[in-house]
């Protein structure tokens, strides 16, 4: 079997190559790797990514860009009367209001149509994607994808032109409530679980038929014994490994998060939350608060920094705006496989945690979601939310609840069965079945193109 697969970012290559989510693929069928040149998404050096078969085609962005905007448009269109429209009008806001009310304008009933119609039409063809595609002849084309970007448009006219079945694997949690395909669903849409499958349904119009449950492709790694245990990450910061283990995992949305960990301290120190000690886990991609001191340049008694953030802490205060950063996730398995609960503002680390068995809070106040729209946007997600809501997950309203609710985490952390119940919990999000990620994306690779009866459609 020949399979194609389209990668246009650093974070596919991370989630699906050096995850080996491609292994088997690799190891039973000959596989070509597709790559855009010259764009900013990737900086990667793919030379170095040890891959038999590759091909680089040119993509016009100009043209990508405005299918982009026709995607987030047609976002609005599809969730009109839907839960996930005030989170998308909210994300799209922070576009700018004039951009926001040119997009809300063309998503209308009456008015979208001519639009979409109109800008398809100028789009015009993509000849380089389809002539990769008739060079290599595939019987499977597969794209990771963020469910917007360079190519997706383009793969699901020319797969169904060319008659070769069409798998489309999701990236990250928000993709099926916040994105639309402009031009046709895939043949599959591979999710993490229940939840996804049920946003796509609901928000992408994608038919229950072409949802396959597979799991997340950058969480496999969670499935492995971790390589530093808890002993060796308390001697490294030269604590008893007795003591209880906080994480407190920063974002990206801009949160003065020394402040937070002011507040932890001093709940250590002063207001009955004995006996433990907090691990600050900067976001790879954060962006200070304009407000916020330096970390190091405070004399903590029971905060440290994870060793394997510090990089990319010092990182992110210098000026680099469009960097990002990729971690290793077997670092951030060794720190919640030690932790006993975890802290965080909005970020997927929280969903990690709950995998992990971990009791985990929400440290977002009142105040901060009035005053952040970036922060504001993420909390009043339909995916988050609902994670919030069926995980039972407390959130700090007001700083002066900070001790109680750490000290509610650690009882319930204590507690015989709460791991393996979060756990169970937990898998509504993320499928995590015996099989490992590459075997169950082998299988279903083999059951598309055995059961593939596609027609070739004429352009």
């Amino acid at each position: 079997m020949r399979i194609q697969i389209f990668v246009e970012h650093d974070i596919i290559i991370r989630h699906f190559i050096h995850s080996g989510a491609f292994r088997l693929l690799e190891a039973r069928h000959e596989v070509q790797y597709v790559f855009p040149k010259k764009t900013k998404r990737i900086k990667t050096d793919i030379s170095t990514l040890g891959l038999e078969n590759k091909a680089c085609i040119e993509v016009d962005q100009k043209r990508a860009a405005k299918l982009r905007h026709l995607a987030k448009i047609q976002t609005l269109h599809r969730t009109r009367r839907k839960a996930a429209y005030r989170a998308v009008q909210g994300a799209w806001k922070m576009m700018g209001e004039d951009v926001y009310r040119g997009m809300w304008l063309r998503s209308q009933p009456v008015i979208f149509p001519i639009y979409r119609h109109k800008t398809l039409k100028q789009a015009g063809p993509c000849p380089q994607i389809e002539r990769v595609i008739a060079d290599f002849s595939p019987d499977l084309i597969i794209h990771p994808s963020v469910l917007e970007g360079l190519f997706i448009a383009d793969l699901a006219l020319y797969s169904k032109r060319s008659g070769t079945p069409f798998l489309v694997l999701m990236n990250s949690w928000d993709n099926p409530s916040t994105k639309s395909m402009v031009v046709d669903h895939p043949d599959v849409l591979a999710v993490w679980g229940e939840q996804t499958k049920q946003h796509a349904i609901e928000f992408m119009g994608t038919p229950e038929e072409k949802i396959h449950i597979l799991g997340a492709a950058q969480f496999e790694v969670y499935r492995q014994k971790p390589t530093v245990s808890r002993e060796q990450l308390c001697r490294s910061f030269g604590i008893d490994p007795s003591v209880h283990l906080i994480v407190y995992a920063g974002s990206s949305k801009s949160v003065n998060e020394i402040k937070h960990l002011r507040l932890l301290e001093d709940a250590i120190e002063h207001s009955g939350l004995e006996n433990c000690f907090v691990i600050f886990r900067p976001h790879p991609w954060r962006a200070p608060s304009p407000d916020e001191p330096d970390f190091f340049d405070i004399p903590w008694r029971h905060v440290g920094m994870d060793p394997a953030m510090r990089a990319f802490y010092n990182n992110s205060k210098a000026d680099q705006p469009n960097k990002i950063n990729l971690t290793d996730y077997m670092d951030t398995h060794n720190l919640l496989s030690a932790a006993d609960c975890l802290i965080s503002n909005v970020s997927t680390i929280m969903l990690e945690a709950a995998l992990h068995g971990n009791a985990v809070a929400c440290m977002v106040s009142d105040d901060e979601i009035k005053a952040n729209p970036f922060l504001r946007a993420v909390h009043n997600s339909v995916y988050f939310d609902q994670f919030i809501q069926m995980m039972g997950i407390p959130r700090v309203r007001l700083h002066e609840q900070l001790a109680t609710v750490c000290r509610e985490l650690l009882a319930k952390a204590s507690s015989p069965r709460f791991k393996q119940e979060q756990k169970e919990k937990a898998a509504y999000f993320v499928d995590q079945s015996d099989a490992p990620y590459s075997q169950r994306l082998l299988d279903l690779a083999q059951q598309m193109t055995t059961a593939s009866s596609r027609e070739v459609v004429p352009a």
